[in-house]
C-alpha cells in the first residue's frame, strides 16, 4: 500500500493553492477528469462556459502577488457594472444607494426608510453579531423600503430559506452600508457606485477562470496530482483511505477541500453527536445554465441582480463582457443562477423558465437566438448560515484538528467565502504544514 505523509481530497482552489506551496511527499485526489473543481470552463461551440461567474476580487497583498505572478499577463482588471432589474428598470448596483429610475414612491420609501434606520442606529456600530436575525437586521439597518423591496426578496431566493432563519455572521463585506450623501445622489442622479468590496475585480484575459485553476496545477509537480480519483472513505484510526478505484492508501495527515458535511459522512467511526452536527448542515444548489446567444447587446453590463419571485432567476451575467474569447465575434455569452434546495428540479423545466425569464428582461427574443449551451447543476453552492451551523463547524473543525485533518475552502469551511479567501487558506495552511515538518 502506497504511503503519502499529506493527501488531499479534493483539487478545488484551496487545495491546489496548499500543494502549489508545500514541499515534500504528497499526493492530490481528484475525483473528475481536471483539477478546478468549480473554478473549471468548458469550450462548446467557440464559446467559454464557466460554472457561474467567477470572478477575482483581490484586496488580499498576498493573495493579489501570487494571482498576478501565476497569471501575469494575462489577468485583466476591471471596473464593475452591475445592476438590478426591478419594477420593470435597470437601477444601479447597490441597490441601497442607488433608487434613481424607480417609481417615486419606492425611491421614496427606500430613501425615507434608510433615513429613519440610520437615525435609529447612531449608537450602533452596524455590524451583524449573530443575535440578531438576518430580516431583522436588513429592517434596522436600510429600514422597510430596502428590505422589502431588495435585501429581503433577493436573499431568500439566495439561500432559499426565510431570511430570519439567516443569521447575520456571513455578512461581513458583502453588503455595502452606504452613507446618506451618497443615497441622496443615487435617488437623484445615475452615476456609478464605488461601493462594496466589489467595486473592481480581476478576470483572465483568455481561458475563463481555469486559466488560474492550470496556472496553479503548473507549479505543482505532475506525478503529484492523480484524477479520476476521489476520496471515497476516511479511516482515521488506521490512517488510511479509500479511493473511488477500490484501492487504498496510508496518509500521514489529511487535506481536505471536499463539503464538511461530506468529509463528516466518508469518515468512518465519526463520534455520533458530531455525525448529527453535520447531518444538520443545510446549503442552497443551484442551476447554472449557460448560453452562447446571437448578437451583442447596446450595453457593457456585467452582471444583474433578479430580486422579484416573478423571476426564477436571482442572476444572471455577462461573461463576454469580462473576456474576448468567451465568446464567437458578434455573439454575447450569459450565464445564469436559479438557487434551489433538496431534490433537483427537471432540467427542462428550469431550462424553459430560464429561457422565459430572458425573454421578459429582453435579453434574448426568442429561443432562435441560442447557439450553444451548457448546465451545471452544482449542489453545494451557498453553505446556509443559520444558528446551528456556528457551532457544528467549531466542533467539527477542532474534531478534525486534532486529527491533522485539516477541511479548507469555502466549502470545507462551510462559509460564505470568495476565491480569494479559498486562495489565502491554501497559502497560510502551507506555510504551518511546512513549518510542522521542516
Amino acid at each position: 500500500m502506497e504511503f503519502f505523509d499529506t493527501v488531499f481530497a479534493g483539487g478545488g482552489l484551496s487545495c491546489l493553492s496548499a500543494a502549489s506551496g508545500l514541499r515534500g511527499d504528497f499526493l492530490l485526489c481528484e475525483r473528475e477528469e481536471r483539477v478546478g473543481g468549480l473554478c473549471r470552463t468548458d469550450r462548446t461551440g467557440g464559446f467559454a462556459f464557466d460554472r457561474t461567474g467567477h470572478l477575482l476580487h483581490l484586496q488580499n497583498p498576498a493573495v493579489r502577488s501570487r494571482v498576478e505572478r501565476l497569471l501575469a499577463r494575462n489577468l485583466r482588471k476591471l471596473r464593475r457594472d452591475a445592476w438590478i432589474y426591478s419594477h420593470g428598470v435597470f437601477t444601479r448596483y447597490p441597490f441601497q444607494e442607488n433608487f434613481f429610475g424607480l417609481p417615486p414612491e419606492v425611491a421614496a420609501e427606500c430613501l425615507l426608510g434608510l433615513f429613519a434606520a440610520r437615525r435609529k442606529a447612531r449608537r450602533s456600530r452596524g455590524r451583524g453579531d449573530g443575535r440578531v436575525d438576518f430580516a431583522r437586521w436588513a429592517v434596522r439597518q436600510f429600514g422597510p423600503g430596502v428590505a422589502r423591496h431588495f435585501l429581503l426578496p433577493y436573499n431568500r431566493k439566495l439561500w432559499c430559506v426565510s431570511p430570519s432563519s439567516l443569521t447575520t455572521e456571513w455578512l461581513g463585506r458583502f453588503v455595502p452600508r452606504p452613507d446618506l450623501r451618497a443615497a441622496v445622489l443615487g435617488t437623484v442622479s445615475d452615476r456609478p457606485s464605488p461601493a462594496g468590496y466589489n467595486a473592481s475585480f480581476f478576470y483572465p484575459r483568455r481561458g475563463g477562470i481555469e486559466a488560474l485553476v492550470r496556472a496553479l496545477a503548473r507549479a505543482i509537480p505532475p506525478r503529484r496530482i492523480r484524477t479520476g480519483l476521489g476520496v471515497e472513505a476516511i479511516d482515521l484510526r488506521h490512517r488510511r483511505l479509500r479511493l473511488s478505484d477500490g484501492s487504498e492508501i496510508g496518509f500521514g495527515r489529511l487535506v481536505s477541500c471536499l463539503p464538511l458535511s461530506e468529509l463528516a459522512r466518508r469518515t468512518a467511526g465519526l463520534p455520533p453527536a458530531l455525525a448529527r452536527e453535520a447531518a444538520r448542515l443545510r446549503c442552497a444548489s443551484v442551476y447554472n445554465l449557460n448560453l452562447g446567444i446571437r448578437g451583442q447587446p447596446p450595453h457593457r453590463r456585467h452582471w444583474v441582480y433578479l430580486p422579484e419571485d416573478r423571476f426564477a432567476l436571482y442572476r444572471f451575467g455577462y461573461s463576454s463582457h469580462f473576456a474576448a474569447d468567451a465568446a464567437p465575434p458578434g455573439c454575447s455569452n450569459v450565464y445564469t443562477e436559479l438557487a434551489y434546495r433538496g431534490r433537483p428540479p427537471d432540467p427542462a423545466a428550469l431550462r424553459r423558465r430560464v429561457l422565459s425569464d430572458l425573454r421578459a428582461i429582453g435579453v434574448i427574443r426568442s429561443e432562435r437566438d441560442v447557439l450553444a449551451e451548457k448546465a451545471f447543476d452544482i449542489p453545494f453552492a451557498y453553505c446556509i448560515h443559520d444558528r446551528h451551523r456556528k457551532r457544528a463547524v467549531r466542533r467539527l473543525l477542532r474534531y478534525f484538528e486534532s486529527r491533522e485533518v485539516y477541511s479548507i475552502g469555502r466549502y470545507g469551511r462551510w462559509e460564505y467565502s470568495s476565491m480569494e479567501d479559498a486562495i489565502l487558506q491554501g497559502l497560510e495552511l502551507a506555510r504551518l504544514l511546512s513549518g510542522r515538518r521542516s
